[in-house]
C-alpha cells in the first residue's frame, strides 16, 4: 500500500511539473538562411518563369511546403517579430508542376485557427 501511494504521488508530481514548463516558445528564427535578408530582398532573388525549386532552396533555405494533388506546390517563408501583437509577414512562392516558380507574393502572415 505504501509503495502504491508513493507511485501515485510521483506520477502526480510529474504531471504537475509538466504543466509548469515554459509553455509556448515563440519561434524567432529568421525566415531565410541569410538572417539579414529581407522579404523584399528574397522576392528579388526569385524570378517567376525562371527560378526552380533547387534555385530557391539554395538561395533562401528550407520553407514550409504545401503540396497539392495537381502537382503545384506553395512554399512559405514566415517572419514573426518577437514579442509583437502584429502577425508579421510571409513570402509565398507558387511552383508549377514543372518545378518552375509561377508566382510570388509578400503578404501578412496568417495565424492558424485551432479546429473546433
Amino acid at each position: 500500500m505504501m509503495l502504491a501511494c508513493r507511485l501515485l504521488l510521483l506520477c502526480a508530481g510529474l504531471v504537475l511539473a509538466g504543466c509548469a514548463g515554459p509553455g509556448v516558445v515563440e519561434d524567432t528564427r529568421p525566415p531565410f538562411r541569410n538572417a539579414g535578408l529581407s522579404m523584399q530582398g528574397a522576392q528579388g532573388m526569385v524570378v517567376p518563369g525562371t527560378s526552380t525549386k533547387a534555385d530557391v532552396s539554395a538561395a533562401l533555405g528550407p520553407a514550409t511546403v504545401v503540396r497539392f494533388d495537381s502537382g503545384y506546390e506553395v512554399w512559405a517563408y514566415r517572419e514573426k517579430p518577437p514579442k509583437s501583437e502584429t502577425p508579421g509577414t510571409e513570402f509565398v512562392i507558387l511552383f508549377a508542376p514543372s518545378g518552375i516558380v509561377q508566382k510570388t507574393r509578400i503578404r501578412p502572415r496568417y495565424e492558424a485557427v485551432p479546429a473546433s
